[in-house]
């Protein structure tokens, strides 16, 4: 019973920071960078790269996730897109979805 418990409280409580924290910190605790600058470019590139993604540093910075989960998959270009759009309301929608996805079905990687 204590188990299930936590369990809730960890599913209820999980944010981008505990299972991405250098992108949590990139995009919420930045603004996003002027397109083509340095830091832009150097984002971008790496929002490309499977294993340095959102959710490729979810995985443990492991791009597995490719074949393993076509819905992470979509979660890591949305990212990329959004990113690129500098959509600050696409970006937050995007990361509570991959939340309530990685919570639901990956919860145990992290």
């Amino acid at each position: 019973m204590k188990k299930n418990r936590a369990m809730q409280n960890t599913r209820e409580r999980l944010s981008l920071a505990d299972i991405s924290p250098v992108w949590h910190y990139r995009l919420y605790e930045h603004s996003i960078p002027l397109p083509f600058s340095l830091t832009w470019l150097k984002w971008y590139f790496e929002l490309k790269v499977a294993s340095k993604c959102v959710v490729g540093e979810a995985y443990k910075y492991d791009s597995s996730y490719l074949v393993e989960c076509s819905r992470c998959d979509n979660f890591g270009w949305k990212f990329m897109i959004y990113f690129t759009l500098r959509s600050r309301s696409k970006l937050e929608k995007n990361k509570n979805a991959f939340l309530v996805h990685w919570t639901n079905e990956h919860l145990g990687i992290c």
